[in-house]
């Protein structure tokens, strides 16, 4: 977790302070710009609304079965949170509470990087009239935190039946890998936008181990 979280930190103030120039539409500054052009044009990516709408769309579907994973255990928490009768989470599932902390820490970091705006994304999204922040990756984040959690749930629900157990993690380990191959190929986001969503969420997943196993 150390490694990981060290490294997010260091690629944060790479992209602050190294290899800044004006990069993309509306010629915004972006940090490791020749490390991220040159991916982008690795995949034959210009400017504009240049991107594929292929794997755009398979990112798409994607986070929306996340959500909905992410959604199950929130439901499962709160209906322990009613059962118990108290609001302090006491008397609830330390697991379902371990899981709805960190969707919320997830959400709490992610969203004060987007209030430091650290980089741009490489093109101006259809329906969008300006260029939003990309890092870290949310659709990276989404992918590792939401998948991640649900096989730690599927092999405590499952510890006696250790084939489902198997059968989840595959099929969890496939949708968290397929996305960010996804994610990291439409080409709406920098190549150092999905670095970063991969190292802080192992961040994330290993402090969320701790927890889950006390």
């Amino acid at each position: 977790m150390v490694n990981a979280f060290l490294y997010f930190i260091a690629l944060s103030l790479a992209l602050k302070i190294y290899d800044v120039s004006e990069a993309g539409p509306e010629h915004v500054r972006v940090g490791l710009s020749r490390v991220n052009e040159w991916f982008r044009k690795l995949w034959s990516y210009g400017e504009g609304l240049d991107y594929s709408k292929f794997w755009y769309c398979v990112t798409e579907a994607l986070s929306y079965v996340c959500l909905a994973a992410c959604c199950f255990w929130i439901i499962l928490f709160i209906r322990d949170v009613i059962k118990s009768g108290r609001a302090d989470g006491v008397g609830t599932d330390k697991n379902l509470a371990a899981t709805f902390f960190l969707y919320l820490l997830t959400m709490m970091i992610y969203g004060l990087f987007r209030l430091m705006k650290v980089n741009y994304g490489p093109i101006i999204m259809p329906g969008k009239e300006a260029l939003t922040c990309s890092f870290p990756s949310a659709s990276v984040l989404l992918f590792i935190v939401s998948m991640g959690s649900t096989v730690f749930h599927a092999w405590d629900v499952w510890s006696d039946r250790k084939k489902l157990a198997i059968a989840s993690t595959a099929t969890c380990a496939f949708i968290m890998v397929l996305g960010i191959v996804a994610q990291t190929l439409c080409g709406t986001i920098w190549f150092t936008d999905v670095l970063g969503g991969v190292l802080l969420g192992i961040t994330l997943m290993t402090l969320y181990s701790f927890f889950f196993y006390v």
